[in-house]
């Protein structure tokens, strides 16, 4: 079910999005409609960034909180410029750990 939301915008900006609009044959409705998804998908990404950084969740969880599937998730963080701390030492102590469950 949709619902009436209204809301104050800025006449400049809302200038900027009726222009927006002709360019792309969408009315105003439809196009902050497209903002506010996209917008809202990005405040997930960016949120689910900050807890993995943080440590507060697993990558695992923080894709799936973005909405992401790994890959995806991987990719976001590389865009964002995160480096991981994750060494080849790192690499090197799970491998051995592996190999002893053998």
């Amino acid at each position: 079910m949709n619902e009436i939301v209204a809301i104050r915008m800025d006449t400049d900006f809302l200038r900027r999005i009726d222009h927006l609009g002709q360019e792309e044959v969408m009315d105003r409705s439809t196009l902050l409609r497209k903002f506010m998804v996209r917008g809202y998908q990005e405040i997930l990404k960016e949120r689910a960034a900050q807890d993995y950084k943080e440590g507060k969740i697993t990558f695992s969880e923080a894709a799936h909180r973005a909405g992401l599937t790994l890959w995806d998730m991987e990719q976001y963080l590389v865009d964002k410029g995160f480096k991981s701390d994750y060494s080849l030492d790192d690499l090197e102590e799970e491998i051995n750990l592996l190999r002893k469950k053998k």
